[in-house]
């Protein structure tokens, strides 16, 4: 007898018990590894390790919706034990659970890739050359960095520039050797993601306080006012800071545009408690289900995304939005095109009008691609970028008297040419042939999974031009990427049983 599915009686199907399975393990992953941090950081690393390894080995399907878990939902489990941790080294480690669990994962799909049956899989082989080797580039940047700068900062930008590799590969692998169904997942995550942004925006410090959300961000505030952020601020604005909340609002799509024409909005963190990380979370889960036919959620989620004010992740699913009307078979060359073309003039047009004000991020552009034309070799990882302790100290009044930063700081584009250099160009054509790989699988099969990627990359490639998350947030280019590879695994695994079948 066949299965009764939930939809027309009351018994899940495979597919939904798997589904909703490594929804429950993604997060009772993530509690436990925070838990541990919190008890003892060697003990957290240890829990993590072993905790992953084992899920690693036998629900390797499972491992891209537990990836994308511990991105967005980390950071609210790690607010929970926000008042347990006084140790601000401590809370730091705490939230480094979810790259020991990216990392963990990686190291064993890296390994899984010398087996038999993968190598019975030859359209695998480009894809895993060109990873390792793009591997090998990032891993050699971060001697240098660490060597010629600080080992933190190093650090730092080693995990943000290694784990979109890292998601690509262990979506691709799993993907390719299992089925692997993002559908319920996908919808699920959406629907969470929403709801909670909603929850936010109306109920605001009360609700984040029902989790210690609060004292999450009063952590966060305190490190801020004692690097001197918020007296930068005043003298730079003359913006004061009179509470919490302040921390969280912003002027309309987060620019001067507007001028004093609308009042100051309370900006969304998510349950990751970052605004743009939030908004490319909300903008690729919207994204790929508009691809997949679903509309009320990613209709949700727009509100939600303008008063972020993410202009990157905002065009992303704007992007996405008229690909998906556009699209039809017939016309997949013009779409690919026009996507390109959109990129390309929104690129064009923010770097026109930023050059033209002072924009801080055309200025961070301009220094690093003044300095590759100055030393094309690269200095090393963590040497610029907003992330890193070189920056802190920028003159902005003399950058734009200057017409460049001091070093490369707000465009991923500059910081990677500063930081690595032709190394970086690895990494860009990495991410083109993923561009170019998608494009033509969209023409041969007519999928719209591969419309999606296409998008993706493109959009969060031309982003990067001008905004450093694009790239170095775990839910941008991370998140886009393990969609990406379970979409290519996907196709690679269906064309092996369909050539072994005929």
């Amino acid at each position: 007898m066949a299965q009764v599915t939930s939809t027309s009686g009351s018994i899940p199907s495979a597919r939904e018990t798997d589904a909703l399975f490594h929804l429950s393990i993604a997060f009772l992953t993530i509690v436990v590894a925070v838990a541990a941090f919190a008890v003892w950081t060697p003990l957290g690393f240890a829990a993590t390790f072993v905790l992953t390894a084992i899920l690693t080995i036998t629900v390797p399907a499972g491992m891209p919706t537990v990836i994308l878990c511990a991105f967005l939902f980390q950071n609210l489990v790690v607010a929970w034990f926000t008042p347990f941790v006084p140790d601000d080294t401590t809370f730091d480690a705490l939230r480094g659970a979810n790259f020991v669990i990216l990392m963990t994962a990686f190291g064993l799909f890296v390994l899984a890739a010398f087996q038999q049956r993968v190598r019975r899989l030859p359209a695998l082989r480009p894809w895993l050359l060109f990873g390792f080797a793009l591997s090998g580039v990032i891993c050699l940047y971060l001697v240098l960095g660490a060597a010629r700068g600080g080992p933190k900062d190093a650090v730092i930008y080693f995990r943000n520039t290694i784990t979109p590799l890292a998601c690509f590969h262990i979506a691709l692998l799993a993907a390719s050797l299992y089925r692997v169904d993002l559908r319920i997942p996908m919808v699920w995550l959406c629907t969470v993601a929403v709801a909670y942004g909603y929850l936010e925006q109306v109920f605001r410090m009360d609700f984040l306080g029902l989790f210690h959300g609060d004292l999450y961000i009063q952590r966060g505030l305190k490190e801020q006012i004692e690097a001197g952020v918020w007296e930068k601020a005043l003298r730079e604005t003359g913006f004061v800071l009179r509470g919490l909340e302040d921390t969280m609002t912003a002027t309309f799509f987060n620019t001067a545009f507007f001028g004093d024409a609308l009042p100051r909005i309370f900006r969304n963190g998510g349950p990751n408690f970052h605004p743009i990380s939030y908004a490319y979370a909300l903008s690729l889960l919207s994204s790929w289900l508009l691809f997949r036919g679903r509309w009320l959620l990613p209709l949700a989620a727009f509100p939600i995304l303008l008063v972020i004010g993410s202009k990157g992740a905002a065009f992303l699913l704007c992007v996405a939005l008229m690909s998906r009307l556009f699209y039809r078979p017939s016309r997949a060359r013009l779409t690919l095109a026009a996507v390109v073309l959109l990129a390309t003039a929104w690129t064009a047009a923010a770097t026109v009008y930023g050059a033209r004000h002072g924009d801080y991020h055309v200025l961070g552009l301009i220094a690093g691609v003044r300095d590759f034309l100055a030393n094309p070799l690269g200095q090393g990882l963590g040497i610029g970028g907003n992330l890193s302790s070189t920056s802190v100290n920028l003159d902005w009044d003399r950058a734009q008297g200057e017409g460049a930063a001091a070093v490369p700081v707000e465009s991923a584009v500059g910081v990677m040419l500063h930081q690595m250099g032709i190394g970086s160009v690895v990494f860009f054509g990495f991410l083109a042939a993923l561009a170019v790989t998608a494009g033509r699988r969209l023409l041969e099969t007519g999928k719209p999974d591969f419309l999606f990627a296409f998008v993706a990359v493109v959009t969060i490639s031309a982003n990067a031009v001008l905004q450093e998350e694009a790239f170095f947030s775990p839910l941008a280019l991370g998140f886009c990427l393990l969609l990406v590879g379970v979409s290519f695994g996907t196709h690679l695994r269906e064309s092996a049983i369909g050539n072994t079948s005929g």
